[in-house]
């Protein structure tokens, strides 16, 4: 082995241009950049850990429709089928939905109609605003949306109101790690909708 100039056996240094040791010890910057490495790995366990940790418990979430949720009652009919699969159908494609359902519910002489999906949701405020967008015809985008009340289930729960032929409907939808629902309420105000709403989550989500 042919000894270089400035590096013995024991030595951990470097060799410039010139052949003469450097002074920049190959061990110390091994350790300096092992560091950085560590420090970088924790930094982004400390930001992704939770989500991840939050998407592995929610993975077994399913959705269902029962045919009563208090003083909901699912409509049977074939139109209200129909309307309620055509709408299923377009949030499906644009959240990317493993698995939806969809439904209508009257409360008296009122209409709910219903959407939800189950998937790894890694994001839950950006697929809501991706359901909400899905919903948005050419009278507009859903408008005016709130935070409101998401119940024991958490993730982030809103509501706002979009515009049709008929007027204002208010318009309401959750978001977790584990699924994703927007529901339209004709008729009804938004704050009565939130409350609603969360009836509704409350029955239609189990984990």
């Amino acid at each position: 082995m042919v000894d270089l100039p400035g590096i013995s056996d024991d030595d951990s240094s470097t060799v410039d241009e010139e052949g003469t040791g450097s002074s920049i010890n190959v061990k110390k910057v091994a350790l300096i950049c092992g560091a950085l490495a560590g420090v970088a790995l924790l930094g982004s366990a400390v930001v992704f850990g939770p989500t991840v940790l939050r998407v592995t418990q929610q993975n077994d979430t399913t959705v269902t429709t029962p045919a009563q949720v208090g003083a909901f009652t699912m409509d049977s009919s074939d139109d209200a089928k129909n309307t309620a699969e055509y709408v299923r159908d377009a949030i499906a494609a644009e959240v990317n939905l493993d698995k939806s359902v969809g439904a209508i519910y009257k409360d008296q002489a009122q209409t709910v109609i219903l959407v939800a999906g189950t998937a790894r949701v890694w994001k839950p405020e950006s697929s809501l605003s991706t359901a909400f967008k899905a919903i948005s015809d050419d009278s507009g985008a859903v408008r005016d949306v709130r935070d409101v009340d998401a119940g024991s289930l958490g993730g982030v729960m809103r509501c706002g109101v979009t515009v049709d032929k008929e007027g204002e409907i208010a318009v309401c939808g959750w978001a977790d790690n584990g699924s994703v629902a927007v529901a339209l309420f004709p008729g009804r105000p938004v704050a009565d909708a939130a409350k609603a709403m969360l009836e509704l989550r409350n029955a239609v989500e189990h984990r």
